[in-house]
């Protein structure tokens, strides 16, 4: 099996201690058709998010949104603000990176509600389109 059909062992020990058994995740290529499938994309970084609209089609802004904070209009995306880091590749104890990735969790779940209409409401990123297209789509 290709390495990169599985789940990183860091990141699979950090769901796993959240109660969420991602053994059978299999990580997949991004495409037009599973953008246009999904209920709501979420990105970890402005590069990201304007390298998805400028590679797949600037419609899907109206369902793709920045991790770090979806329920605000960024203003700005200077000194890496709205940037997620990736915690697989941090050698840390799993432990120490629990304590310090205890905002994602609760970032989770605060979506999770958004998206059944029980939560704050979702800040699209076509609500700000024009400050996404200042960011090299290419600079993460």
């Amino acid at each position: 099996m290709d390495p990169g059909d599985q789940l990183n062992d860091r990141a699979a020990r950090i769901l796993r201690a959240w109660g969420i058994d991602a053994s059978r995740h299999r990580p997949s290529k991004v495409s037009r058709a599973r953008c246009v499938e999904a209920e709501g994309i979420f990105m970890m970084g402005p590069s990201y998010l304007h390298r998805l609209l400028s590679e797949y089609g600037e419609d899907l802004a109206a369902k793709a949104y920045l991790f770090a904070d979806p329920f605000s209009t960024p203003v700005s995306f200077q000194h890496r603000e709205y940037a997620v880091w990736d915690p697989s590749f941090d050698d840390r104890p799993t432990k120490e990176l629990l304590l310090e990735l205890s905002w994602m969790r609760e970032r989770v779940r605060q979506i999770q509600f958004a998206l059944l209409g029980h939560g704050g409401q979702l800040v699209p990123a076509s609500h700000y389109l024009d400050l996404c297209r200042t960011v090299d789509p290419h600079s993460h």
